[in-house]
C-alpha cells in the first residue's frame, strides 16, 4: 500500500515519516509513504492529477486541503479512478505542527488496518485528537 501526502504537509514531516514507517519491521501492513512532489516528480501538481496517478499504484491520498473537504465535488473523479484518500481535520483557529505527528502516530497502524479493509474508492476523516472516522460519499 502506498501512501502518498500532498504538499499541505511539510516535507520533512513525510520524509521522517517515511524513515520509521520502513524501520517498522515488525509492523503487520507494511506500507510505503511519499511525498506528492516525489510522487509526481514536480511540485504544484493539481488534485486531479494526483488523484489520476494515485490510481495507478492503488494509492490512498493524504490531506489537510480544504478543497478535500467537498468530497461530493470529487466523488466522481476518486470513484473513476478508484482512489482512496484521508483528510486531516485542521482544527479551526490555530494549530501545531505536533498536532499533525501525535494524531498520525497515535491512530497509524488503527488507519492502516482500517484502510486495509476498505475497497476503493474511500474516504477517512482524521483530527487532531487522532479520531478515525469513515466519510460517507
Amino acid at each position: 500500500m502506498l501512501f502518498i501526502f500532498d504538499e499541505n504537509f511539510p516535507p520533512e514531516f513525510v520524509s521522517g515519516f517515511s524513515i520509521l514507517e520502513k524501520a517498522n519491521r515488525r509492523s503487520v501492513i507494511p506500507v510505503d509513504v511519499i511525498f506528492s512532489v516525489d510522487f509526481m516528480g514536480r511540485s504544484g501538481a493539481s488534485d486531479e492529477d494526483i488523484i489520476a496517478a494515485a490510481s495507478k499504484k492503488d494509492a490512498v491520498i493524504v490531506t489537510h486541503d480544504g478543497d478535500f473537504k467537498r468530497i461530493k465535488h470529487y466523488k466522481p473523479l476518486l470513484t473513476e479512478h478508484n482512489v482512496g484518500y484521508i483528510y486531516f481535520k485542521v482544527p479551526s483557529g490555530k494549530y501545531m505542527y505536533w498536532d499533525i505527528v501525535k494524531a498520525f502516530i497515535n491512530k497509524w497502524e488503527e488507519l492502516k488496518a482500517e484502510i486495509s479493509k476498505s475497497e476503493h474508492p474511500f474516504a477517512f476523516e482524521i483530527n487532531k485528537q487522532g479520531h478515525l472516522s469513515k466519510l460517507s460519499f
